[in-house]
């Protein structure tokens, strides 16, 4: 088991290295230290702002889910797990790090771990979701553009493919187990079944959560990033914006390297680039919002 960690861990290091020299290779950098220098500092603020509010919302709809499994704390107790969180990520290999504090820390305080690790496997899953909804419901409001572009229209095309799929799966597999060569593969698959499942009957505890999902990623992602093309003088239009920020944002949580590095600036160049955006540009932003996310996540080092 320790050998396939360490396979896996070596295994990242080389995508984001690939990932890394690829940017660096393909970026202009006086560029990009022409928008950095440039920045307007109240854009900033308000990314800030509104980064810290995405963290509370997201904090909501893990407590829900938390109360769904017996678990009744304080909202700032969520938030600051939650919070704490991004910090734990900054020196683990992945959001499994932050995702272990979540569960350690709420596990704790309420002494319901196996709880706090549904809440934390379900607040993942239906953030997922949400984002992949959203990317289909922006595809379809650009939609003359998306069938002009095969990647999009593909990429689109594979998110509805996979949410109709989840449903279909998790219909056929509600009252079976998944049997697959692969042990592990079918434990992780069973337990997520198993989660859902829990909900059967009470669909609208799920759907109010994607709900928050929702909330989460128009002012968490779309509006928090949104203000730094501002703050940069990065100009996009409104609808092409949505239309893959979205995308960008699902295609980074794939867990192929560490802490996404190197697959979210490649999915900012890549999908903003269809709309003219230059490299340089939207590098500009990731790094820049990597940046401020880590200078704020030390705030949370007395909490944890």
């Amino acid at each position: 088991m320790k050998k396939n960690k360490w396979i896996k861990f070596v295994a990242k290091i080389l995508i984001s290295s690939f990932f890394v020299w690829w940017i660096i290779y393909r970026v202009d950098w006086s560029e990009v230290g022409g928008y950095l220098r440039g920045i307007n500092i109240f854009w900033v603020l308000a990314y800030v702002a509104l980064y810290l509010s995405g963290i509370l919302v997201s904090s909501y709809k893990w407590k829900l889910l938390a109360l769904h499994k017996g678990i009744s704390l304080p909202l700032k107790e969520f938030y600051k797990a939650y919070f704490s969180a991004t910090f734990v990520n900054n020196f683990m290999p992945s959001f499994v790090g932050g995702d272990s504090f979540k569960v350690y820390r709420i596990g704790r305080l309420s002494g319901n771990l196996k709880g706090a690790v549904s809440s934390v496997i379900m607040d993942r899953l239906t953030g997922l979701l949400g984002g992949m909804i959203l990317v289909v419901f922006f595809a379809l409001l650009n939609f003359d553009f998306f069938l002009k572009n095969e990647i999009l229209f593909s990429l689109a095309g594979l998110s509805l493919g996979g949410l109709i799929g989840l449903f279909v799966f998790l219909e056929f597999f509600k009252k079976r187990k998944v049997s697959t060569p692969l042990r592990a593969i079918d434990k992780v698959l069973n337990r997520i079944i198993g989660e859902i499942n829990h909900y059967n009957g009470e669909e609208k505890i799920i759907f109010k959560v994607i709900g928050w999902s929702f909330l989460f990623n128009l002012i968490g992602l779309a509006a928090a990033n949104g203000v730094l093309f501002l703050a940069l003088g990065v100009k996009i239009g409104i609808l092409d914006y949505l239309s893959v920020i979205f995308l960008a944002s699902v295609v980074a949580t794939i867990p192929i390297s560490i802490n996404n590095i190197g697959v979210k600036e490649w999915a900012y160049i890549t999908f903003f680039g269809f709309f003219g955006l230059s490299a340089g540009a939207v590098v500009s932003v990731a790094i820049t919002s990597r940046i401020i996310q880590m200078l704020l996540s030390f705030i949370a080092w007395p909490i944890y």
